[in-house]
C-alpha cells in the first residue's frame, strides 16, 4: 500500500492509539508541532488512507469520523500492549483543578465496571464552568485505561429540541449502530427493543419493517422504557458501556423518565450514564430534572459531581501548563483570577481579550506583559457576555457575518453548507474557509469534521466552543435580518429535505416560527407532533400541538379556521384514546369553532366524539350532546357524512341510554347506506362500534365473526396504530364478551389473555384492569366465586378516579355477587346496594346494563338467605328491566329466577308460567348461559309435579349445555373442575363420579 509520508504518520498515530477518540487537535499538534497547518489537510490525509484501504465513510472498518471531533482507528490492533503504552504519551488538553471531579467519575467507573452496579452521575454547574470539559476528559481517560469499553454521546438541544421526544438518547443510538459493533446492537434491538429500532426506518427492510409495525401494535411510554433498559443492558452485556448527556437543562420530558427508569432497574449492569446540565436552570420549581435528581439522591440512585470556580492557585497552574518552560509573570494570574472569578471559560476569554488588545503575549519564551498589570487589569471588562462581545467584535466584518449567520442554530455544531444556504449570498467554500480560519484562531469555534445530511449530501460541520457564544451571537444579529436569516434557512432545508420531513419538522418549525411565517411553523410543528406520537411520547406531542394552537391565533383570519380546527381535532382524538379527561374539553372547543366557522361536518364529528369520554361521567349530558349532534346532521350535505352521524351517534345513544330498538334499526341502515360506498377501512371502523347493538341484542355469533373480520381490515389497512383506535378499544369488549355468551369459554380466556400480555408489555395498566375484569365475568358464570374475588379485590383500588365510575360499577356489580354465592351477604349487599345508589345519583355509560347484573345479583342475595318478601320483587324487578331489552340471555335468566322465587313460595302455577316465557325467550337463539339453568329449573318444576318424563327431557337439555361448557375449556383448566363440581350444576349432572370429554368420531 502507498502512502505519502504525512498520510502514513497519520495512519500509524491512529494505530497507536486505537478504539478511542483522537482529536483534530492532538494530530495536528503531534505530527506538525508547532507549525500552523490548515485542517483540510488532514482531512486529505484521511481520504488518502480510506482510499487505500477501500474504507467507506459511511460504514467504516478501520476509521471512524467522529462527528466534529475527530477520528477514531476501530479496526483490531494486535500488538495491543504497544497501543495502550502509547496511550499515555499523547498531548493533553490543558484542564486544571477537576482531579477531583474526574476522580469522582473514575470511582463511579470502577464500581460499574468491577462491580456490575449501574452509575447515573450529574456533572453540575454554572455556564463557562467546563462541565463538557470534565466529560470529554472522563471520555478520553476511560477509552484510553478500557479499549473494550463503548462510549457514546447524546446531546440536548434548545427550543423545540427541548420537546423532542428522546433526543439524546436516540441520537446515542445512531452512533452506537453506526459505529464498532453496530451490527450487534441493531440485533439487541430487533430483539429487546422493537420500538426503538422501529424509529430508524434507515436500518429496516421493507419486510423487515413491516414485521416491527406489527410487534409494535399498541406500544406506549411504558413499553418504550422498558425495552431501552433491556437493550441497555444488553449491550452493556458485551463491553462497558458509558453514556453522555449533554445539556440536560434542555431536556424532553420523556428523557428524563428515561433516566429515571434506567436508575431504579434492580439488575447488575456495566453501564453508567453521565449528564451534564447548568445547576441554575435545573434548580428552576418546575423543570422536571430537579425534582428527579432530589428524589434519586434520596434514595442513594445517583451521584452529583458539582463543579465549583477555580481557586487563583489553579489559575496560577492552568497558565505555568500553558507555558511549561517559563516563568509566569508577577501578578498576571491575580487580574486573571479577580476577573474571572474562577470562571474557566471566562478566564480563557479574558485572556484571548488581553492577547487581542496587545497588553499581554503568549511567545515563545513563556507569558510576556506589554503594559503595567494597572492597565491590564482596567482593561478586562466585567462581565462573561461583555468579553465574548469585545472578542466578536475585533473579528473582520466577514468573520462576524459568518459566526451571526452560524449562531441560528439550535445546536452547538452546525453545518456549513445549511448556514450558508440561510445566508443566501455566501458561497460554502468561503464559508467553511472562514469557519476554519476561527477555529484555527480563536476559540470561539472547534474545528470541523465532514458528515453526512438527511439528504446524503457531505458537509463540514463545526460546534460553538461553548453556547454562549451562540447565544451572544444570536443577540446581536437585528430582528428583521433574523428573521429572515430563519425563514431562508427554513425554505432551503424544506426543499433539501422534502423526502425526509418528519426528521426535519422540529428544525423547520423552530426557524419559520422565528422567521414569522406562522403558517409553516404550524404545519411543521404538527409534523413533529406526528413523530412524538410515534415515539408513544404524548407529552411531547401535546405540547407541540399546544404551541401549534397558540401560533394559529397569529395566522390571519381566512388561514385560521382549518389550522386551528385541524390541531383540537388531532388533540382531542389523542385525549380519548388515552382516556385522558382533557377530551371533553377540547371537544367541546372544537366544537364551538367549528360552529363559529361554520364548519357543520366538524361540528358534529366533535360532538360525537366528545359523546364517549363524557359518557364515563355524566350520562344526561352525554344524551344531550348525542341529540344534538343528530339534530344538525340534517344539514350535513354529504349523504355518507348523514349516515356516518347516525350510525355513530344511534350506537352512543343505546350504550348510554339503553335500549331502543327504533335507534338500533335506523343504525342498521345507515350501516348499509356506508357499505355501499364500498370503503372497507370505514366499514370496519362502523362495523366495530355497530357490533355492540348485535351483541347486545343477542347476536353473539355474528358480532364475534364481524368484530374479527373488521379487526382484520384496521390492522391490514396501514393505519398507524390502531390498537390505539377507539374501534380498537371496543373490539376488546365485544369479542370476549360473545364468547362468553356462546359459551365458548376456553376461547373468551385464551382471548382475554393474550390481550392482556400485550397491554401489560404496553405497560397499559388501565387497560390490563379492565380486560381482568372480563375474565372475572367469565369466572362468575363459571361458578368460581374465590376466582371473581380474587381479581375484583386486586382491580376495585385502582377504579376511584371520576371517569372510571363505569368499570367500578361493573366490579362492584361482579364481587356483590361473588360475595353472595359465598354465604357473606351483608357484604354482598354492601357491593350491590352501593352501586346500585351510585347509578342512581350519577348515571354513566353502561348502568342500563350494568343494572342487569345488579339486579340478578340482589335476586339471587335474597334467594339465597331465604327472605323471598325481598326475593320476589328483586326479581319483578329484574325480569321489567330485562323486558325493556332485546337481550335473550338476561331475559331467559329473570324469567328463570322468578320461576325459582315461585317454587319457593310453592305458586308452582306461577313457576311454570315463568318456564314458558323464558323458553320463549331463548327460542331460536345461542343463549347457552340460560339454557343450562332455564332447563335445570323446568326438570326440578315438572319434577315436583309429577312428570317425570318433561323432567327427563329438560335434565338431559340441561346437562348437555353444561357439558358443552365444561368442554369448551381445556383438561388442565381447573376452572372446568371448579365449574363441574359447582352445587348447582351437580343437581343437574347427578352423581356420575367423573365427566369425561365425548369421543371424538373417527
Amino acid at each position: 500500500m502507498l502512502l505519502a509520508p504525512k498520510a502514513f504518520d497519520v495512519l500509524r498515530y491512529l494505530v497507536e492509539h486505537p478504539g478511542r477518540l483522537v482529536a483534530h487537535e492532538e494530530l495536528l499538534d503531534a505530527l506538525w508541532p508547532k507549525t500552523y497547518v490548515q485542517p483540510e489537510v488532514l482531512k486529505s490525509h484521511i481520504a488518502a488512507i480510506r482510499a487505500v484501504l477501500g474504507d467507506d465513510a459511511r460504514k467504516p472498518m478501520f476509521i471512524e469520523t467522529m462527528s466534529r471531533r475527530g477520528y477514531r482507528f476501530i479496526a483490531p490492533v494486535t500488538e495491543g500492549a504497544s497501543a495502550r503504552g502509547a496511550a499515555g504519551s499523547r498531548p493533553a488538553k490543558v484542564l486544571v483543578g477537576r482531579d477531583d471531579a474526574l476522580a469522582q467519575l473514575h470511582q463511579c467507573l470502577e464500581r460499574m465496571s468491577s462491580k456490575g452496579e449501574r452509575q447515573i452521575v450529574f456533572v453540575t454547574g454554572e455556564p463557562g464552568i467546563g462541565k463538557s470539559a470534565v466529560a470529554d476528559a472522563f471520555i478520553d481517560r476511560a477509552a484510553e485505561a478500557s479499549p473494550d469499553i463503548r462510549l457514546a454521546r447524546g446531546q440536548c438541544i434548545e427550543g423545540y429540541g427541548s420537546r423532542e421526544a428522546y433526543y439524546p438518547m436516540l441520537e446515542v443510538l445512531a452512533g452506537l449502530c453506526r459505529g464498532d459493533g453496530g451490527d450487534a446492537v441493531v440485533q439487541i434491538l430487533a430483539a429487546q427493543a422493537p420500538t426503538w429500532l422501529v424509529q430508524f426506518p434507515a436500518l429496516l427492510t421493507p419486510d423487515r419493517s413491516e414485521i416491527l409495525r406489527r410487534e409494535v401494535l399498541g406500544a406506549t411510554r411504558e413499553r418504550m422504557l422498558r425495552e431501552i433498559g433491556d437493550a441497555l443492558e444488553g449491550i452493556a452485556s458485551r463491553s462497558p458501556l458509558v453514556i453522555v448527556f449533554e445539556d440536560l437543562q434542555w431536556v424532553d420530558y420523556s428523557t428524563v423518565d428515561l433516566i429515571s427508569v434506567l436508575a431504579r432497574r434492580r439488575t447488575a449492569a456495566k453501564l453508567m450514564l453521565v449528564g451534564t446540565y447548568r445547576d441554575d436552570e435545573v434548580a428552576l420549581s418546575e423543570h422536571p430534572l430537579g425534582a428527579l435528581k432530589q428524589d434519586l439522591r434520596s434514595r442513594h440512585l445517583c451521584h452529583e459531581v458539582a463543579l465549583g470556580r477555580l481557586s487563583e492557585a489553579q489559575v496560577v497552574d492552568y497558565l505555568v501548563a500553558e507555558q511549561l518552560q517559563s516563568p509566569l509573570p508577577d501578578g498576571l494570574a491575580a487580574v486573571v483570577y479577580r476577573h474571572s472569578e474562577g470562571n474557566p471559560l471566562f478566564m480563557i476569554a479574558a485572556l484571548d481579550h488581553l492577547i487581542g488588545r496587545g497588553l499581554i503575549a503568549r511567545e515563545r519564551e513563556g507569558w510576556r506583559l506589554r503594559r503595567p498589570l494597572d492597565e491590564i487589569g482596567l482593561a478586562v471588562p466585567e462581565s462573561l457576555r461583555e468579553m465574548i462581545e469585545i472578542q466578536i467584535e475585533r473579528l473582520s466584518p466577514e468573520e462576524q457575518r459568518v459566526l451571526e449567520v452560524a449562531s441560528l442554530t439550535q445546536y452547538r455544531a452546525f453545518s456549513v453548507i445549511a448556514r450558508a444556504a440561510a445566508a443566501m449570498d455566501a458561497d460554502p467554500g468561503q464559508f467553511e474557509k472562514v469557519c476554519e480560519r476561527l477555529s484555527r484562531q480563536t476559540h470561539i469555534l472547534l474545528s470541523g469534521t465532514l458528515e453526512e445530511l438527511p439528504d446524503g449530501t457531505v458537509s463540514a460541520f463545526y460546534e460553538f466552543a461553548h453556547t454562549l457564544y451562540r447565544e451572544v451571537l444570536y443577540s446581536r444579529i437585528a430582528p428583521g435580518r433574523r428573521a429572515r436569516l430563519h425563514r431562508q434557512a427554513a425554505e432551503w432545508a424544506e426543499v433539501r429535505f422534502s423526502e425526509r420531513l418528519n426528521e426535519a419538522a422540529p428544525f423547520l418549525a423552530h426557524h419559520f416560527e422565528h422567521g414569522f411565517d406562522w403558517a409553516r411553523a404550524v404545519r411543521y410543528l404538527q409534523i413533529a407532533a406526528d413523530t412524538a406520537g410515534r415515539r408513544y411520547a404524548p407529552r411531547e406531542a401535546t405540547a407541540l400541538l399546544q404551541h401549534a394552537l397558540e401560533l394559529c391565533a397569529k395566522l390571519p383570519e381566512e388561514e385560521r379556521a382549518t389550522s386551528e380546527t385541524g390541531i383540537l381535532e388531532r388533540l382531542a382524538a389523542m385525549y380519548v384514546v388515552s382516556f385522558d379527561a382533557r377530551a371533553v374539553e377540547t371537544c367541546e372547543t372544537l366544537a364551538a369553532r367549528a360552529a363559529a366557522y361554520g364548519l357543520i361536518d366538524l361540528e358534529v364529528k366533535a360532538l360525537i366524539d366528545m359523546a364517549y369520554p363524557l359518557s364515563w361521567v355524566d350520562r344526561e349530558r352525554c344524551l344531550a350532546v348525542v341529540d344534538r349532534a343528530l339534530r344538525l346532521s340534517a344539514q350535513q350535505s354529504d349523504p355518507l357524512k348523514r349516515a356516518r352521524t347516525r350510525a355513530s351517534a344511534l350506537v352512543r345513544r343505546i350504550w348510554v341510554g339503553g335500549w331502543n330498538e327504533r335507534d338500533a334499526e335506523d343504525c342498521r341502515r345507515a350501516l348499509e347506506e356506508i357499505r355501499r360506498v364500498g370503503d372497507r377501512l370505514l366499514v370496519a371502523a362502523h362495523l366495530i362500534d355497530f357490533n355492540f347493538i348485535r351483541w347486545s341484542s343477542s347476536e353473539y355469533r355474528a358480532a364475534h365473526q364481524d368484530t374479527v373480520e373488521s379487526l382484520a381490515v384496521l390492522v391490514d389497512g396501514g393505519t398507524d396504530n390502531p390498537y390505539l383506535s377507539v374501534a380498537h378499544w371496543l373490539s376488546e369488549f365485544t369479542l370476549p364478551w360473545s364468547l362468553l355468551f356462546l359459551g365458548k369459554w376456553g376461547e373468551a380466556l385464551r382471548t382475554l389473555a393474550a390481550e392482556i400480555a400485550l397491554a401489560d408489555k404496553n405497560g397499559d395498566h388501565y387497560r390490563a384492569q379492565t380486560l381482568q375484569l372480563y375474565r372475572a365475568w367469565i369466572h362468575s358464570h363459571a361458578m368460581d366465586p374465590p376466582g371473581v374475588l380474587e381479581i375484583c379485590n386486586s382491580v376495585l383500588p385502582s377504579l376511584d378516579e371520576p371517569a372510571r365510575r363505569p368499570w367500578r360499577r361493573f366490579c362492584q356489580a361482579l364481587a356483590g355477587s361473588a360475595e353472595a354465592a359465598s354465604g357473606r351477604y351483608d357484604v354482598a349487599a354492601q357491593h350491590l346496594l352501593g352501586a346500585r345508589g351510585e347509578m342512581d345519583r350519577q348515571p354513566v355509560i353502561n348502568d342500563w346494563y350494568c343494572r342487569l347484573m345488579l339486579e340478578e345479583a340482589l335476586t339471587e342475595l335474597w334467594l339465597a338467605k331465604g327472605d323471598l318478601s325481598h326475593a320476589r320483587p328483586e326479581a319483578e324487578h329484574f325480569l321489567e328491566l330485562t323486558l325493556a331489552t332485546a337481550e335473550r340471555t338476561w331475559q331467559a335468566l329473570a324469567w328463570e329466577a322468578s320461576a325459582r322465587v315461585a317454587i319457593a313460595q310453592r305458586e308452582l302455577h306461577r313457576a311454570q308460567n315463568c318456564i314458558d316465557h323464558a323458553l320463549a325467550a331463548m327460542e331460536g337463539f345461542e343463549v347457552p348461559l340460560a339454557a343450562w339453568r332455564v332447563h335445570g329449573s323446568a326438570a326440578e318444576l315438572y319434577r315436583r309435579r309429577g312428570n317425570n318424563g318433561s323432567a327427563g327431557r329438560h335434565r338431559a337439555l340441561a346437562r348437555a349445555t353444561v357439558l358443552e361448557l365444561a368442554n369448551s375449556l381445556a383438561d388442565h383448566e381447573p376452572l372446568r373442575d371448579t365449574f363441574l363440581s359447582a352445587q348447582s350444576v351437580r343437581n343437574i349432572l347427578g352423581n356420575a363420579a367423573r365427566i369425561t370429554r365425548p369421543t371424538p368420531r373417527p
